[in-house]
């Protein structure tokens, strides 16, 4: 993560699934070199879980807005042009009997906030078929998922380098896409020019999302958001 994270230059950081219940300042210096970053984080419980969410200092200030079960959310302001938008990572339960309460936490985050809104992360959900290459899915979970996705009118930035984001890391390894972003109408009026690659796993068994919110002709030069 360290050299995805300074080879990419990213300006915006989010890290699902850290496992960490700490962050000493010599571990978050490590991930960015001599960039000054501030950083945002929920903890893990014991080694499950935990995010990271972090910004280039020098680019924009940032404080945390909400920090619940499941994610975390933190305004963002552009220093060059005092644009405002609201980051929110998300690392979505694996467990059957927390998905309806991560759902609602979705709910609960959209509500508190109507402007731009980018919203990524392992979502541990899938919303069609050919999002599994075994092409079997819970569709009960799959069509609450969409029925979020619908309900606040969000547009889903794709990969479009790749199908998959995760592997179980089987001889006969199952493959889904449970990494997402999406994001508000106004944040992608704000950037008509974003893209989305996926970088290679290894040594994860998650595939990170690089998006490149472009050169656009409001908002300044091209940043990077990892």
């Amino acid at each position: 993560m360290i050299g995805r994270i300074r080879s990419t230059h990213a300006d915006v950081v989010g890290i699902t699934e850290t496992k960490k219940e700490s962050f000493t300042p010599g571990y978050l210096r490590s991930l960015t070199g001599n960039v000054p970053f501030k950083w945002f984080w929920l903890l893990a419980k014991g080694t499950t879980g935990g995010i990271l969410a972090g910004c280039n200092s020098d680019k924009y200030t940032a404080y945390v807005c909400d920090s619940l079960e499941f994610s975390i959310s933190v305004m963002i302001k552009d220093c060059k042009t005092d644009f405002y938008w609201k980051l929110v990572i998300v690392y979505g339960s694996p467990y059957e009997n927390e998905k309806l309460d991560f759902l609602n936490e979705l709910n609960e985050v959209m509500q508190k906030w109507q402007g731009p809104t980018m919203v990524a992360g392992d979502f541990n959900l899938v919303r069609f078929v050919k999002d599994k290459s075994n092409l079997v899915i819970n569709y009960r979970w799959a069509d609450a998922f969409n029925e979020w996705v619908h309900k606040w009118a969000l547009v889903e930035l794709d990969a479009g380098n790749i199908v998959f984001t995760w592997t179980n890391r089987q001889d006969r390894p199952i493959l889904p896409k449970i990494d997402r972003i999406f994001v508000t109408m106004e944040w992608d009026q704000a950037f008509p020019l974003v893209r989305v690659k996926g970088l290679e796993r290894f040594p994860s068994d998650h595939n990170p999302l690089l998006v490149d919110i472009g050169n656009n002709v409001f908002f300044g030069k091209k940043t990077l958001s990892f």
